[in-house]
């Protein structure tokens, strides 16, 4: 849903990776940034300082914005390098939610089971059928939950002495738009699938016999 809001902020992306380009930095390593930032908000959360996490959330997924762009621009474009970022996106909300598990236990591993249940519905549906990275309809994206979590955090803030009552909430909210969107994607993916049977479409492996 917020993921389509990046082809508007394109400029911005361009002048935060202009130091980068520059320094001929590779984008690799600008990918690799996330990690660290990512250790202080888990640590931030883990430690109940809203007002650090609510800086450092941000700034642990400013990478993965800017770090498309050096490789534009430096002409380090890669397959490899595309799978590499999506996997180092994924390794920062794991940290981020570990941090968020010492506050609210229950919720933070059901909002980041949930979530991982959703991006995994993607990527599946290659193992049956040729498709692309196009825009799935359904909610619950990284973006998605990383706002729904950085509002939370502005929240407690606000309100410090109700911290762990406002993360737990956050939390259970982003499980539900996760929960919702797993099943859009679900859906989706049964259309697509759908479609491609009666193209003959199906992936080699899968024509000699159906599998569950």
């Amino acid at each position: 849903m917020l993921g389509g809001l990046r082809s508007s902020l394109k400029p911005l992306f361009l002048a935060l990776a202009q130091p980068f380009i520059a320094l001929q930095i590779s984008p690799t390593r600008v990918t690799l940034l996330g990690i660290p930032f990512a250790l202080a908000c888990a640590y931030a959360y883990a430690t109940q300082q809203w007002g650090w996490a609510l800086i450092l959330l941000p700034l642990a997924g400013l990478w993965d914005m800017i770090d498309g762009t050096v490789a534009r621009a430096q002409g380090k474009q890669s397959l490899w390098g595309n799978y590499f970022e999506t996997m180092m996106d994924k390794l920062v909300e794991i940290i981020v939610f570990i941090g968020l598990a010492f506050v609210a236990p229950i919720a933070a591993i059901s909002a980041l089971g949930l979530g991982l249940l959703s991006s995994y519905a993607k990527p599946r549906v290659a193992l049956v059928i040729i498709t692309d990275n196009r825009d799935w309809p359904a909610i619950g994206e990284h973006a998605d939950k990383m706002a729904i979590l950085w509002l939370g955090t502005l929240w407690a803030v606000l309100n410090p002495i109700n911290g762990i009552e406002i993360f737990t909430y956050a939390l259970w909210i982003i499980a539900l738009v996760s929960g919702i969107g797993t099943i859009q994607r679900m859906q989706y993916a049964k259309k697509l699938i759908a479609a491609a049977e009666k193209k003959g479409e199906i992936l080699p492996y899968l024509k000699k016999g159906k599998e569950r």
